[in-house]
């Protein structure tokens, strides 16, 4: 060999080895070692559980292979989302596997996190709490979690009163507060009712993006699947209100334009117009007294004649449906929009047929804003000594920038979270002691009144994460002094703490609902009395020009609030209607 040709094999094979060294090193998750009983080579195996990627709730069915989650399905026997499952829902695989979870506890020395084991973490979070409690200071422990309306949030709730902690704040950033507040002064109940899509002729959209994400965009577009098919001789009809095409919008048969931040004027011109014609009843005269219908159409940019249409089909099309959200309720005028959009549902008789109080929706539970907002006060004032952040909440991203969230977090002396991916809001944390996956977890949620949706691991966990509802209870009786099987947190694990919760429920036939996925009853609408609540035709206040273009904020169809975006399938797929993509 020549000395020259003996050079270059050197610096090829030098230079390949650099370049091998570079790339991040190969993780295998190897299946189980010994095999579960109900789990047979080669062949699926399906779980029964629900969806927690946002609060929805659905029903899922995840397909086990050789000890391993690779496919989710819509639960089809669940009332909810009846066999359907959006894009979230299918892209939850990847938070399961996400190369970034966290494993095993971590504390933060400066801008670095290091692990420690689970007795370490758990004897400082003891401590920290017992130092709180013990100095007078339990109103100083803040709990803040995503909406658990199962047995979760009731192990949370009693734990916070059996340490003498505040309330449990649940934060949702979408959490249709606006639609509570209409509630409570059209109708006198603080819920988010039930909308019978499929039993109205006509529904009128003031921007609720139901095919995206308000309330359930799963079980919604199945609903008007079946209003809007032939029957008795025609089809419904769906008109929509919003500045933008959205996937919602192109589904309507009428998409009407109109100004950003105008919906409730349009929406009263509208009961303004059915009054008027004999179409509504004459009891809410009163609360569109005022409104001048041309005045109102140069405002909103919707002609008069396009208004009397709207009022001439919805008045006509009995039972009607209107509803709001979106876009169009994330303004200053948020309540107004939505409580004359109650008035219109109320002054045309829909309360009770395609608007059912009784069988609300959990996000009624959601802790108000203004609440949310005195505890992130009481930080930024030094008044919180040990903050504890749930799974799924992310205040530092999702709080408006004006609350300075993450500025007030700093100033709290401990803060633990249980998120197992790395957010906004993980980096600021002192301590993080991860959560199993909900695919690898035991729990329960009711994303409304009469269902009940029942969890159960669909494999074993693949990180060194704990079930929170585990660690609670661990910490709580180590602060208290209590042995296991004694005090007001007796319960060994989670787990047994749903299994004592569930029995007296399912009286013997927790299997059964296992393999169903929950258990749900019909549940009466309530007889509810509409009155004609005052409500101002204001516009939502712009910042800025109000001469130029208008920035419209909407929420995002995959990435919801957010908690999405570390799901690389989510940040792929193209946008619906521009088919943009990252």
């Amino acid at each position: 060999m020549k000395r020259r040709d003996f050079f270059k094999i050197v610096t090829a094979t030098g230079a390949a080895a650099a370049a091998g060294g570079c790339q991040q090193a190969t993780e295998t998750i190897l299946p189980l070692v010994v095999p579960n009983e109900q789990l047979v080579p080669g062949v699926a195996a399906w779980f029964a559980t629900v969806c927690r990627e946002c609060p929805a709730g659905c029903g899922v069915l995840a397909r086990n292979r050789e000890g391993r989650v690779v496919k989710l399905e819509g639960n089809p026997d669940h009332p909810v989302n009846r066999g359907g499952l959006c894009i979230r829902g299918q892209a939850a695989l990847q938070g399961l596997y996400h190369p970034d979870r966290v494993s095993g506890p971590q504390r933060r020395n400066g801008a670095i996190f290091t692990s420690l084991g689970w007795d370490e973490a758990l004897k400082a979070v003891g401590e920290r709490l017992a130092a709180a409690r013990g100095a007078g200071k339990g109103r100083g422990v803040a709990l803040v979690t995503q909406l658990e309306t199962g047995s979760l949030g009731a192990l949370m709730d009693r734990w916070t009163e059996a340490l003498g902690a505040r309330p449990r704040v649940t934060l949702e950033p979408f959490g249709h507060e606006a639609i509570r507040a209409a509630s409570r002064a059209v109708f006198g109940r603080d819920a988010v009712p039930s909308y019978a899509f499929e039993d109205a002729r006509v529904i009128l959209n003031f921007g609720a993006d139901w095919v995206e994400t308000w309330i359930n965009n799963v079980a919604f577009p199945s609903a008007f699947a079946r209003m809007h098919a032939f029957r008795e001789g025609r089809t419904g009809t769906y008109i929509h209100v919003e500045p933008r095409q959205s996937l919602t919008a192109a589904n309507a048969d009428q998409w009407v334009r109109n100004a950003p931040g105008t919906e409730a004027a349009l929406a009263l011109a509208v009961l303004k117009t059915l009054i008027d014609r004999g179409l509504a009843d004459r009891a809410y005269a009163g609360v569109a007294a005022q409104i001048d219908v041309k005045k109102v159409a140069d405002e909103t940019g919707v002609d008069a004649q396009t208004i009397e249409g709207i009022a001439d089909a919805f008045g006509r099309g009995k039972p009607a449906l209107a509803i709001a959200g979106g876009a169009a309720t994330s303004g200053s005028n948020a309540t107004q929009v939505q409580t004359a959009v109650a008035l219109l549902n109320a002054a045309t008789g829909n309360v009770g047929k395609t608007v059912r109080f009784g069988a609300d929706w959990a996000y009624g539970k959601a802790t108000p804003y203004a609440e949310v907002a005195k505890v992130v006060q009481a930080m930024a004032a030094g008044e919180i000594e040990v903050l504890l952040l749930g799974p799924g909440v992310n205040p530092a991203f999702t709080l408006p920038g004006g609350l300075k969230a993450a500025d007030a977090i700093k100033k709290v002396p401990f803060v633990v979270s249980f998120g197992n991916l790395p957010d906004e809001t993980t980096t600021l944390a002192h301590l993080i002691l991860p959560d199993t996956h909900w695919l690898e977890s035991w729990g329960d949620y009711a994303p409304r009144e009469g269902v009940t949706g029942l969890m159960q691991p669909a494999m074993k966990p693949i990180r060194d994460a704990r079930p929170m509802g585990d660690v609670l209870l661990t910490v709580g009786r180590a602060v208290l002094g209590a042995e296991e099987g004694k005090g007001p947190l007796p319960w060994a694990g989670f787990e047994a703490y749903l299994r004592a919760a569930w029995e007296p429920v399912m009286k013997g036939d927790l299997a059964g609902a296992q393999r169903r996925g929950g258990v749900w009853r019909d549940v009466a609408s309530a007889a509810v009395a509409g009155r004609p609540a005052p409500v101002e035709a204001t516009a939502a206040k712009l910042e800025g020009d109000a001469g130029g273009y208008a920035l419209l904020a909407y929420p995002s169809l995959r990435m919801y609030d957010g908690r999405g975006a570390s799901r690389a399938w989510l940040q792929e797929a193209p946008d619906p209607i521009t088919s943009v993509a990252w």
